[in-house]
């Protein structure tokens, strides 16, 4: 009927005009100040506004609907690949200290173990039956999710540990989702849904070139699509179309949409692009709507009042947060003299990226008509563990105010523009040891 259509338009374009406006940098400054991350400040309300849609009284986003936004939910997948493989820079990752290696591998790899084994024992225990291949293939996806950490607010961070820390940090949260893109893309290719989604039938080891060569063949096309570019703006609309392009062959194939991207967007990464910087930029500038309309349509299947969600949750928010203290703890070990306390890089490290609702997401609609109970419980595990983990992250710092370690020490004071500025910026040691 028209007026049904007149409600779905007004709808979505309302979303879409809110997600615009919660992308102002000075929503971003906020978040930075406060040192909460999108999740919490914009994504929940975009999964409650979701869930009202859904609604059958509402009639927004109705399963026709959903079906006709699946390539629009597929770009969206793409764009947060080409995200997260553009961090995955060689000429950047050799100017890291060669003993951040291991921090990153361990920052990534002990978490995912953990969360794999408990969430296993919670899905035993709320009587999912054992079936090797589909068990495994769930495990490792809430594996994949528990890896990556949320960025910093690099503000905040540098007056509790020190510039040196804050920057080691960042490069710890922004590297630690290429890990578990790894996971996802292992998961999609020794478990392959069914014959009549795949469009081939081939061995693991045909998909995984299949998967590189696809990757490396749609970077190399983007980059000379946008060598051509002559403004910012003809930049942006050949890469929507180079995403587009990329989600839409990968999604076809049944591979997974945001692996395939990522690969073609650390390839773009390291040729010698013209701008490589403004590039990242403009990613990113459109990235937050793009995730956010994302999470409106993730809403719409969000089913929060199923008891085995939350039990997952709790596994999974337990297995994670120990799995990053356990992983701290080695890390200072092994890792630069200049890494902060264990506590506190476990901390810093602890909140969940936006992405892991990607990676979710993503093997959910890969392996569709599977397990559909699984999946919800397991998306309602990632959703609702995004929100535990940063009120468990601020019950430690508070615990830690409460026994006297203040986690934001007063920055030196120096003049405003005098000519020792520099000097006086030199690291305050922080009562955790750190600079």
């Amino acid at each position: 009927m028209p007026s049904d259509r007149l409600r779905i338009v007004i709808g979505l374009a309302s979303a879409l005009g809110l997600a615009v406006l919660l992308a102002h940098p000075r929503v971003k400054s906020l978040e930075q100040r406060l040192g909460v991350t999108v999740l919490i400040s914009a994504g929940v309300p975009f999964i409650a506004m979701g869930a009202i849609f859904s609604h059958d009284g509402v009639g927004i986003l109705t399963p026709q609907v959903l079906l006709d936004l699946q390539p629009a939910f597929e770009f969206g997948l793409g764009w947060v690949g080409f995200v997260v493989g553009l961090h995955f820079d060689v000429r950047k990752l050799d100017a890291l200290p060669a003993s951040l290696g291991p921090v990153i591998v361990l920052e990534s790899v002990v978490p995912m173990l953990t969360t794999a084994g408990l969430c296993a024992m919670a899905l035993l225990g709320m009587g999912v039956p054992w079936d090797g291949n589909a068990f495994a293939r769930d495990a490792l996806v809430l594996a994949a999710c528990a890896a990556p950490s949320a960025p910093i607010s690099m503000e905040l961070w540098e007056r509790r540990v020190g510039r040196k820390a804050a920057r080691m940090i960042d490069e710890v949260t922004s590297l630690d989702e290429v890990t578990g893109l790894v996971v996802l893309g292992v998961v999609a290719i020794l478990f392959r849904p069914d014959e009549l989604a795949t469009r081939w039938t081939l061995p693991p080891s045909a998909w995984l070139l299949v998967t590189l060569g696809l990757g490396g063949v749609l970077g190399i096309l983007t980059y000379v699509l946008l060598r051509g570019a002559r403004n910012a703006a003809e930049e942006l609309t050949l890469l929507l179309g180079a995403v587009a392009l990329s989600a839409g062959v990968a999604g076809y194939l049944a591979l997974s949409v945001p692996v395939v991207c990522a690969i073609a967007g650390a390839l773009l990464a390291n040729l010698p692009i013209r701008d490589l910087e403004g590039l990242k930029k403009t990613l990113l500038d459109v990235e937050r709507p793009i995730y956010l309309i994302f999470l409106l349509v993730v809403g719409a299947t969000w089913r929060p009042l199923e008891w085995q969600g939350w039990l997952l949750a709790t596994a999974f928010v337990l297995a994670r947060v120990a799995g990053k203290r356990l992983g701290a703890i080695w890390s200072k070990r092994v890792g630069p003299k200049d890494l902060p306390s264990a506590r506190m890089l476990a901390i810093a490290l602890a909140p969940q990226s936006p992405s892991s609702i990607v990676f979710m997401v993503s093997a959910a609609t890969l392996y569709h008509g599977y397990g559909p109970e699984r999946v919800r419980w397991a998306i309602d595990a990632v959703i609702i563990g995004g929100v535990l983990t940063e009120v468990v992250v601020r019950i430690l710092e508070w615990r830690r105010r409460r026994v006297g370690a203040d986690l934001t020490p007063i920055p030196p004071v120096y003049p405003s523009d005098g000519p020792n500025r520099e000097a006086a910026q030199a690291p305050v040691i922080s009562p955790e040891g750190g600079t």
